[in-house]
């Protein structure tokens, strides 16, 4: 993640919580600034703002993210 545009990815136990399959599913949909679980109060959009990305794309973000927990 930027400094400032939401928590730590490393060690992240939101990240470590959420299955393979829901974290694409989190990644696909994204998070809204108002969204009661946002700590950051900053939206997480859709894709993180890459409307190309595909859904494996996106599943080798989320091993990705599982190297850094």
């Amino acid at each position: 993640g930027v400094d400032g545009l939401g928590p730590s990815l490393i060690g992240n136990q939101f990240v470590a919580g959420l299955g393979d399959d829901d974290l694409v599913a989190f990644l696909i949909v994204g998070r809204p600034a108002d969204n009661q679980d946002n700590e950051s109060g900053i939206t997480m959009p859709p894709k993180g703002g890459n409307p190309s990305l595909s859904e494996a794309d996106l599943a080798d973000v989320a091993a990705f993210l599982r190297t850094l927990n």
